[in-house]
């Protein structure tokens, strides 16, 4: 399943900060329509095989459905105009963390970028997950205020710190949608590629996890 041409040169480049390659791309399903979904990036659609943006990967997901999940804006528009297949509560979710309207804790130092407060508070049981009165997470708040040091600390640990990097505010927004909007440029690059890798493990996880109950299923032969 190797990737077109053009395309191959960006999904490298956007893989080198992460912890996988193409190979465990093309290993999970993961073709030309997902890749571009995965990378933000309509450019090349007219070049891929139009009966294959249905593709499902190994756990089942199309593209839609990850544009959705990311709230991939543009792709969203050419995907759903070409008639493609999504699960739109996928688009709907909101994402792990409580709803916490008047919350300070995690939010106050997370406007002001303070990563070691945030640390902390972490550590004694906050969550970077909880979503405020406009369902903004610290994270939101980190990318709209511009503190791409503390993007970075906490992204880059995504897995530490237990991130739900999929969540979206009361708008449907991402942070790495935030960021964009409010010009932090060099933020939306860092949150795509935290995007990307998370999303990849998390499809390598599911389908290990499914190769396992696999194992488990009684032989027919039994």
């Amino acid at each position: 399943m190797p990737y077109t041409p053009a395309l191959l040169p960006l999904l490298q480049k956007a893989l080198a900060s992460t912890s996988f390659c193409v190979d465990d791309m093309e290993g999970l399903g993961l073709g030309d329509w997902h890749a571009s979904v995965l990378l933000d990036n309509t450019q090349y659609l007219s070049s891929f095989d139009p009966l294959a943006f249905n593709d499902r990967n190994l756990v089942g997901d199309t593209p839609l459905d990850i544009a959705y999940r990311l709230n991939r804006i543009a792709l969203i528009e050419k995907l759903e105009a070409l008639g493609a297949l999504g699960d739109k509560q996928l688009r709907d979710w909101k994402g792990l963390g409580s709803f916490m309207p008047h919350d300070k804790y995690m939010h106050l130092p997370a406007r002001q970028g303070k990563i070691k407060t945030l640390e902390t508070r972490f550590r004694l049981g906050g969550s970077l997950n909880h979503r405020d009165v406009g369902g903004n997470t610290p994270i939101h708040w980190l990318a709209i205020n511009g503190h791409f040091k503390a993007v970075k600390y906490f992204t880059d640990n995504y897995n530490i710190f237990e991130l739900d990097m999929n969540a979206k505010n009361n708008e449907g927004n991402t942070a790495r949608n935030l960021a964009i909007l409010y010009g932090h440029h060099d933020i939306a690059e860092q949150l795509l590629i935290r995007e990307i890798n998370s999303c990849i493990s998390a499809a390598r996880i599911w389908h290990e996890m499914s190769a396992g109950w696999t194992w488990m299923l009684p032989s027919r032969n039994a």
